[in-house]
């Protein structure tokens, strides 16, 4: 079984395509969390610092035997801790292979840090749904939330041959750009992209009443015109 739901990418040249999509230079500090065995940590140490989140004792035992150099000279910051409870360092960049089971808690929880850019082994059906449009079957809460935190695309899929264990699905790789596109007060707006995506084929005015847009169902609204309705909700309501 895997290690804390967690499958290890065993193909090198899968590794090296991440770090380089990374585009990294020698002033970034990524942030890879769930670093496993290392195969991606010590491509990134070439190039970056690392500060390296690792929930599993075991496996952290194994880095630092791997990587006692990079650690000393504190090129490594290897943390041994739960990456959602733990609080991140600063950082430029994260790259990561993020368990499945953690992936939509982590996502929120990364994306409310401010840093460049992202690439992230996600399970390819997830990763379908962080990038999503709006009229498509995938498009919901975490598509839109992501629109309002930056830009996802899937620029890999990624086989489930090329990790051990084998999981049940292909993965995807997926590169984030992070920019700040909220239109409105972000606790409002993830009210009202909760709200209405927990019921999404209902209408948005059977949702929350007389509002712009109530012909609507949830996945028909832009991230833009959801902004729009956040905004009447809220002004309405205070």
């Amino acid at each position: 079984m895997a290690r804390k739901s967690q499958n290890f990418l065993i193909n090198g040249k899968i590794a090296d395509f991440i770090v380089e999509a990374a585009e990294l230079n020698d002033g970034d500090t990524v942030l890879e969390i769930g670093p496993g065995r290392g195969i991606l940590t010590g491509r990134l140490l070439k190039k970056a610092k690392v500060v390296a989140i690792e929930v599993d004792r075991e496996l952290c035992e194994t880095l630092e035997l791997i990587f006692p150099d990079e650690i000393e000279a504190g090129r490594l910051n290897l943390i041994c801790w739960d990456a959602l409870k733990v609080k991140f360092p600063k950082f430029t960049k994260v790259v990561a292979n993020i368990p499945y089971h953690i992936s939509s808690p982590l996502i929120f929880k990364i994306l409310k840090h401010n840093f460049e850019s992202g690439i992230l082994m996600l399970q390819y059906e997830f990763a379908e749904r962080l990038c999503a449009v709006p009229g498509s079957k995938k498009y919901g809460r975490l598509s839109v939330m992501m629109y309002y935190h930056g830009e996802a695309r899937i620029i890999k899929r990624v086989k489930r041959g090329n990790f051990r264990p084998i999981p049940r699905v292909d993965s995807a790789v997926v590169q984030i750009i992070r920019r700040d596109r909220h239109c409105y007060e972000p606790a409002v707006l993830e009210y009202v992209v909760r709200r209405i995506f927990e019921q999404r084929r209902k209408k948005i005015k059977n949702i929350l009443g007389d509002v712009p847009y109530g012909d609507l169902r949830p996945e028909e609204l832009t991230p833009e015109q959801i902004c729009e309705v956040a905004r009447h909700v809220d002004r309405v309501h205070n």
